[in-house]
């Protein structure tokens, strides 16, 4: 009977352990990023990215804009969530002006506050070097 038990004893276990570990995660991974969620950010290579909006909700319509210093290109672009796999969305960047931007929405989770990010990955014309830049930013969901 005891063996029966054992196996599912540490399933359980591992499943808490899996769950704690993943905010922890979370946590660590705004540590490491350069800017503070939803808030413009300007990164060492010049580039600059922000929200049309500071406070986002799923299923809403928001413009992600960014400004590149001469030289620069975007190559590809998506969002990814960080909080829980949602896939990810391709992002269109059409530069308009001097200013590059993307309309887009994401999707609603079971989260509250879903924290996306933006992988934007940038090519320098003259040194053929890519770079990929990594912006969050929470969505909440008012329930």
């Amino acid at each position: 009977m005891l063996i029966y038990r054992l196996p599912i004893f540490f399933v359980a276990f591992f499943l808490l352990i899996a769950c704690d570990f993943s905010e922890k995660n979370e946590a660590q991974l705004l540590k490491t990023t350069q800017c503070d969620a939803n808030l413009p950010c300007t990164f060492p290579s010049g580039v600059k990215v922000w929200l049309s909006n500071s406070t986002l909700s799923p299923e809403t319509p928001f413009t992600i804009f960014s400004e590149l210093p001469n030289g620069l290109h975007i190559t590809d672009a998506k969002l990814k969530g960080v909080t829980m796999y949602m896939g990810y969305i391709p992002q269109q960047f059409i530069k308009k002006g001097g200013l590059w931007q993307s309309n887009t929405m994401v999707g609603i989770c079971s989260e509250k506050n879903m924290l996306w990010r933006l992988e934007l990955t940038i090519l320098n014309q003259t040194s053929s070097v890519e770079q990929v830049l990594n912006y969050d930013f929470y969505v909440t969901t008012n329930i």
